[in-house]
This record gives C-alpha cells, sequence and structure tokens, in this order.
C-alpha cells in the first residue's frame, strides 16, 4: 500500500522533516499535519520562527505575533490598514479595545470591527507582567488579531497570537505565554534549586556573581547562505548555547530549564525571567561554558547562517549573558 505524500506549495520535503525534528518537536501525525497545513496556507516560516508549534498538558496550539498577522493580511492584496485602537477606561486602565481592519472586497472597502475586553484576556498578576506595564499596547494587540481574524478567516483561522492566549487555558485551549509548568510546575523548580525567586534579581550572593560577569563581544559579519542550511545552523547553535547555559549534574533539574528556555524564547514571562536567574545565580560557572561555546563557534555560525538568524542567535547570546547579571531583564 503506498503511503500518501502531502505536497506544500511552501514547504519542501526536507524541511518537513526538519520542521518534525527541531521545531515541532513531539507533535503527533495528525498534529504535525495540521501545524504544517496552517504554516504552508498563511506563509509563515516555521524555521524562521514566525510560527510556532506549541504543546502543553497534552494539547496542541499554532501561535504567532501580531507581525505576523499583518504580514498574512498584506500578502492577500486586500489588507488596506487598520485603525488605531480605541479605548474604554476605568482608572487610567483599558477596560476594552476596538480595532477595526480595512479590507477590499469585490472593489468595495468593508471594515470589519472587533472588540477586547480586559477581564476576558488579561490573565491575572502572576502572569500578566506585560499586561500591568503596557496595558493598552497588550489589549491593543488582542483587538487588532481578533479584528484581522475576522477580515481574514481564511487566511488566519486557527492560528493565535500569544497575547490573545494567554488567558485562553480557561476555555480549554492550553495557556500559551506566562504559566511555567515543567514537570512539576516553577514552585516545584525553585524548591529543587533551593533558592527563593527574589535572590535571583537582589542580595549579597548575585550580588558578588556580578562582578564577574565579562560581556559577549564578537563581530556580526555573516555570509548570506542557503534558508535550509541556515536554519539547521541557528537551532544547533541555539541547543549548544542551551546546554551550556543549563548544565547540571542533576539531570531532573537540567531538564527544566532546558524546556524553561525552549519556553523563554517565545514567552519571556517575569515567572520564567525569575526562575532562570535564579537557576543562573546557583550555577555562575555555567557563565564561562556558555561564552566559551559562543567563542569557539562564532566564526562557523557566521559563514553557515544568515545575517538574520545570526543577529536572532546572538541576541540570544545576549539574553543568555544577562541571566548571570544583578540587574534583572527588562521583558520587552
Amino acid at each position: 500500500m503506498t503511503k500518501d505524500v502531502t505536497i506544500y506549495n511552501n514547504i519542501t520535503p526536507d524541511q518537513v522533516t526538519l520542521i518534525k525534528n527541531q521545531i515541532a518537536v513531539g507533535a503527533t501525525d495528525n498534529e504535525l499535519k495540521l501545524f504544517l497545513h496552517v504554516a504552508d496556507k498563511s506563509g509563515l516560516d516555521p524555521l524562521s520562527r514566525q510560527i510556532y508549534f506549541i504543546k502543553r498538558s497534552g494539547k496542541m496550539t499554532i501561535q504567532t505575533g501580531i507581525d505576523g498577522f499583518r504580514a498574512v493580511a498584506d500578502r492577500t492584496g486586500q489588507y488596506i490598514g487598520s485603525s488605531d485602537a480605541v479605548f474604554e477606561e476605568s482608572n487610567n486602565k483599558p477596560t476594552k479595545a476596538t480595532v477595526t481592519v480595512n479590507k477590499v472586497v469585490q472593489g468595495v472597502i468593508g471594515n470589519f470591527t472587533a472588540t477586547a475586553r480586559w477581564s476576558e484576556y488579561y490573565p491575572g498578576k502572576s502572569q500578566g507582567f506585560m499586561w500591568d506595564k503596557m496595558p493598552h499596547t497588550m489589549l491593543g494587540k488582542c483587538a487588532e488579531a481578533l479584528a484581522l481574524r475576522k477580515a481574514f478567516p481564511a487566511q488566519l483561522s486557527g492560528l493565535y497570537t500569544g497575547d490573545e492566549m494567554d488567558q485562553a487555558g480557561k476555555e480549554g485551549i492550553p495557556n500559551q505565554s506566562k504559566n511555567i509548568n515543567v514537570k512539576g510546575g516553577s514552585k516545584q523548580l525553585e524548591e529543587s534549586l533551593n533558592v527563593p525567586l527574589e535572590s535571583s534579581s537582589k542580595g549579597s550572593k548575585v550580588e558578588v556573581i556580578a562582578e564577574t560577569i565579562t560581556p559577549i563581544v564578537v563581530d556580526i559579519t555573516p555570509n548570506p547562505v542557503s534558508a535550509d542550511i541556515s536554519a539547521i545552523a541557528f537551532q544547533d547553535a541555539e541547543n549548544e548555547l542551551d546546554e551550556a547555559f543549563a548544565f547540571c549534574t542533576d539531570k531532573e533539574i537540567h531538564d527544566r530549564i532546558i524546556k524553561l528556555l525552549e519556553e523563554a524564547k517565545y514567552d519571556e514571562s517575569k515567572e520564567a525571567m525569575d526562575l532562570l536567574f535564579a537557576f543562573a545565580s546557583t550555577h555562575p560557572e555555567n557563565m564561562n561554558k556558555f561564552q566559551d561555546v559562543a567563542k569557539t563557534n562564532n566564526k562557523k555560525w557566521q559563514e553557515t547562517m544568515s545575517k538574520e538568524a545570526y543577529t536572532q542567535l546572538y541576541t540570544w547570546m545576549g539574553t543568555l549573558n544577562n541571566f548571570f547579571s544583578v540587574k534583572e531583564m527588562e521583558v520587552v
């Protein structure tokens, strides 16, 4: 019996294998097919991290950012922009955001309006660091995503932004942003590290560690290479850096930190940052480990990655370096 092979417009067979092994790790055959179908239909590239496969508690969702939504809409040739979010407020905090997307339909401009309410999207204090810091921006992005999906259902159906997914767990879909539960959760990780969260950002122990920090200085002069080679090199480099950062003789803690780093790449929650700072404060020697990896392999990475991929990797190096700093990272 001949095995059916799905042909995609924007994804090659070699890329399917790479996505299965590196991007959609742990996906079932049907989940992988659904993810590839949505990625192919939307034209978003999983290998460039424009679209993510995320699986937690046995469930999957497909996620991108608001810029990905705009790019998909723009490629249709029908998208002609959207309005600024209009807010209703209470005590200087938004309670509701409304956005209108304009789309040309059979020569006529149609308006597609959607509203996001704070009560439905705010994930709560424990997970709402960015929401508390930039409430209008976060709620406005949710409203824009709703309006874009209403205007372009054929292209965006089944696709969600990370901002929308913060509160989605309450509806039976995995929370996609700031609920860090890796093999028992953040509390268990904190206890296994035997260091309180607050010690990750202050205290004499971390102050001593901070004195030893050295910045990573490398030149960004990568050569043009093929997308496939660049994607493989990027993933391998990230894995090497992560392994050096997470080095620990306790395999359970090591595995938890690796999972936490993976989540932090697209979900820089306050809780995740605190836990990674806590780990760095108990393993200051790992700073030299990952810096040695970076400096030893820098030339090879430049030669095997595109400029965009290498710049992204360089940013991740800086993020890892900052975990050893006494100054807490600001999530952007």
